[in-house]
């Protein structure tokens, strides 16, 4: 710019700033190998470019039903760095949970998602659910209650996380973090791989998370992540061991599942109490 030209502010901040994006519709996500067959899972991508003010696509999504207004009070609340992910969040839990209630009766998925005083979503006591944020997108599970025996308890968990890439290597692992020792000693086998090394210990942490939301409403606490141990088989197959002092031995089962594509690690995990039968 030459100095002394004059710049023109007379047009308002609405028309200069990017116009907000539409919000793309759910994508269904297959459940890993393995996880009970009635998972419906649904992952909703934050518009890249999604401006931070809510007031310009907020109401749009109350208008057409997408998003409950009592969430969208919630959405006010928060800080403007969790909003989109919330959203993302809530549009795939009653993505997913359409197709969860099909063959549960009436449709409530139209009822507002809430939070509990621990942050999970409150659901309808037709199915069981979970959801994971990241700043880009959200994935949500949903499962019918109807796919547990009479009687018994189930809760699941679901857990995103991005695959690692070369650049990931600089920054510091966090592997002595949230691995047993026993852990540690079989990630040391895959030393002659980093990436590989890498992969192992964010997968790692997806599934103890989608372990610790399963868990959850059982033991009402923070979980440390050397609580629960994993054993990887060559089959790809992960064992689940819960090592929280005050749980009996066998009084929750705990069983995960995970895929990985060309971007993301999915994780899963069933919560099933000792009477109950999956």
């Amino acid at each position: 710019m030459c100095e002394g030209a004059a710049v023109d502010f007379s047009m308002s901040d609405a028309t200069v700033r990017p116009a907000a994006l539409p919000w793309p519709a759910p994508q269904f996500v297959s459940a890993p190998s393995g996880a009970p067959s009635s998972f419906a899972m649904a992952r909703v991508e934050v518009p890249p470019q999604l401006d931070a003010d809510t007031g310009l696509w907020l109401p749009a999504l109350v208008a057409d039903a997408r998003l409950h207004p009592e969430e969208a009070a919630l959405v006010a609340e928060m800080p403007a760095v969790r909003r989109a992910t919330f959203v993302a969040g809530r549009l795939a839990m009653r993505a997913a949970m359409r197709v969860a209630v099909t063959d549960e009766g009436p449709d409530e998925s139209a009822a507002p998602i809430l939070r509990t005083a621990r942050g999970a979503p409150v659901l309808p006591g037709t199915v069981a659910g979970s959801v994971s944020h990241k700043h880009d997108a959200a994935l949500a599970l949903m499962t019918p209650r109807s796919a547990v025996a009479a009687g018994g308890s189930m809760h699941v968990g679901v857990d995103l996380e991005h695959r690692p890439t070369a650049r990931d290597l600089a920054r510091p692992s966090i592997a002595r973090r949230i691995l047993t020792a026993p852990e540690l000693d079989a990630l040391a086998e895959l030393d002659t791989d980093p990436l590989a090394q890498r992969e192992r210990v964010i997968l790692s942490f997806a599934i103890k998370e989608a372990v610790y939301k399963a868990i959850d409403p059982t033991v009402q606490r923070y979980v440390q992540f050397t609580e629960v141990a994993l054993q990887f088989t060559d089959d790809g197959a992960v064992a689940v061991s819960l090592l929280l002092p005050e749980l009996a031995t066998g009084q929750i089962t705990a069983r995960a599942h995970y895929l990985l594509d060309d971007r993301w690690i999915v994780a899963t995990a069933v919560a099933t109490m000792a009477s109950a039968a999956m």
